[in-house]
């Protein structure tokens, strides 16, 4: 009697290890996606971009080319642009950015800030050091997708060279990022990356 109360006390304690377990990770799995990291575990807003055409704003994204995003694009005008152009050194150029709202880890109109990174013609891709600041503009980003188009001066040049469009806010905050560029934007979709020739004309 004794072995037998033993393993029935054996037996309830796997039972209750295990729907404590299963609730832990049902916890989790409700708060986020178990593959989601840990800025997206805090987000109550997803506003995010494209790193393909076919991208639809999960975490980690591994479609290439990742440094040839469709909703970041170089105009020579102030007209938006349906085809990325080649930035002009010396004129002002346009970024136009298409945000997209919701995303899978969030939902609700969001105000946050939209910023642009550029490296050097030829130079390296560590981030942050290989990045230089080319510009920001606060954006309120309703449902449905936001188009942004800001002046772009100081084109750097002639020579190909990377951009780098990152959206952060309160509601949808910005992780601390690491060295690996390319990891950066695979891990996070409110981050994408264009990369540019500059010309002279």
């Amino acid at each position: 009697m004794a072995i037998s109360g033993r393993r029935a006390r054996r037996a309830a304690l796997a039972l209750l290890s295990c729907a404590a377990l299963t609730a832990l990770v049902g916890g989790t799995a409700v708060a986020a996606p178990v593959d989601a990291p840990p800025d997206r575990i805090r987000s109550v807003t997803d506003v995010w971009m494209r790193d393909v055409a076919t991208d639809v704003g999960l975490q980690p994204h591994w479609g290439n080319p990742i440094w040839a995003s469709p909703d970041v694009r170089v105009c020579r005008t102030p007209v938006p642009c349906d085809v990325s152009a080649n930035p002009v050194v010396g004129a002002t150029n346009y970024i136009k950015v298409q945000l997209r709202n919701p995303g899978p880890y969030g939902s609700g109109t969001d105000t946050g800030i939209l910023r642009f990174y550029r490296t050097d013609p030829g130079g390296g891709l560590v981030w942050p050091t290989a990045w230089t600041p080319v510009t920001s503009v606060t954006v309120v980003v309703p449902p449905g997708v936001t188009t942004v188009l800001v002046p772009w001066i100081g084109v750097p040049g002639p020579g190909h060279f990377e951009l780098l469009a990152v959206w952060d806010s309160v509601n949808d905050p910005l992780p601390l990022l690491g060295p690996d560029i390319m990891t950066n934007v695979r891990y996070h979709n409110n981050i994408a990356w264009r990369g540019v020739d500059s010309v002279i004309v």
